[in-house]
């Protein structure tokens, strides 16, 4: 069985903090052009503006996150 590189079972956020689960959509932030990931670290000047979310699923659908 291959370890899993999910910063968030590395980080023991999943599995100590929330349950496992299988994620159903994808989610991605950015901060300007910057991609912004789990471990990511931005500048304060960065983060002025608020970030840009996409979320993909469908309109009609409701999320957790």
């Amino acid at each position: 069985m291959a370890a899993s590189v999910d910063p968030l079972v590395v980080g023991r956020v999943i599995g100590d903090v929330v349950d496992m689960f299988v994620p159903t959509v994808t989610m991605s932030v950015y901060y300007g052009s910057k991609h912004v990931s789990n471990g990511c670290d931005i500048k304060p000047s960065m983060a002025i503006n608020p970030p840009k979310v996409a979320i993909d699923g469908l309109p009609d659908q409701f999320y957790t996150l």
